[in-house]
């Protein structure tokens, strides 16, 4: 005996149950797809760049954890060379500015640029006169260019001087200041060894207080910059081993608000281990421009 079935039935979905449109359209497929392809590599210049990547993997691999720079001075090499170059070593989170000071190995007043290649502890260096004239053109690999470790050595006073704060309304700057003082004769003390951490964002300081501390500290004669999880800036003031380290987020607005005295910040400083890693990639580079 059949029973009419309880649920009403349906049509199928999918492809082809409902009725089209008369003006359905839809876009064409493509006909051609991309492919993930190597860099390119120029045939000029490719032997001189093998021929130096060699002697930074040979000098690396012998002194891995060099206590100063390991140099490789390329502002002889042709146009092509430095383009393959730029193109295989690239650009890293850390790049810095140092004007050289009196008495400086380079020339006093001299413009000392940076920029760290894609390869953490392998800098490039371009060295110009203050008058504009190109004196040297240089790769370091090490944990910190010379140029920065001589400033960071020599350059400001081991002294500082805290100023009369009589005549201006500060709330914490003046016990602020005397920290300041009493780590930094520690720090010169030890060579800038240790590190000692003050940090504005926790404490009850005023915008007042800030600004007369920033005066009395001065900008010194190094700049670094790092682009790394947040940007950071670090800049030397004009007493040594006294750094102002400050981290922003996307919209440039202060996260952290410090000063650091220490012969130089350890966030800017390549590790060992990074080095290690940077020689396996140059070893990777040798290899791939040896096979092609």
């Amino acid at each position: 005996m059949s029973r009419p079935f309880p649920v009403s039935i349906i049509r199928a979905a999918g492809p082809g149950s409902l009725p089209e449109p008369d003006n359905w359209s839809c876009l064409p497929l493509p006909s051609t797809s991309e492919l993930w392809r190597t860099t390119a590599t120029p045939e000029h210049g490719a032997g001189d760049v093998l021929a130096l990547l060699r002697a930074m993997v040979t000098a690396l691999d012998g002194n891995p954890s060099p206590a100063h720079p390991l140099v490789f001075r390329v502002g002889t090499l042709g146009a092509d060379v430095h383009r393959l170059l730029a193109q295989i070593m690239g650009e890293g989170e850390v790049s810095a500015r140092v004007v050289s000071s009196r008495g400086a190995r380079a020339h006093a007043g001299a413009l000392v640029r940076i920029q760290e290649c894609r390869y953490p502890g392998i800098w490039r260096i371009i060295v110009d006169s203050a008058n504009g004239v190109r004196i040297d053109d240089r790769i370091e690999i090490g944990a910190i260019p010379a140029a920065i470790l001589y400033e960071a050595r020599h350059s400001g006073t081991t002294q500082g001087t805290i100023p009369d704060t009589s005549s201006h309304k500060l709330t914490s700057a003046p016990s602020i200041a005397s920290e300041i003082a009493a780590a930094q004769a520690r720090a010169v003390s030890r060579r800038g060894a240790g590190s000692h951490v003050i940090n504005f964002s926790l404490l009850p300081v005023t915008p007042a207080d800030v600004a007369w501390l920033d005066n009395m500290l001065g900008a010194g004669t190094v700049s670094i910059f790092s682009t790394g999880y947040c940007k950071c800036t670090v800049i030397a003031t004009t007493w040594r081993h006294v750094w102002r380290v400050r981290y922003f987020d996307g919209s440039n607005k202060v996260l952290l608000d410090t000063l650091d005295i220490a012969l130089i910040p350890e966030m800017v400083i390549a590790a060992a281990e990074d080095l290690m890693d940077s020689l396996r990639h140059l070893r990777e580079i040798v290899k791939w421009l040896e096979e092609d």
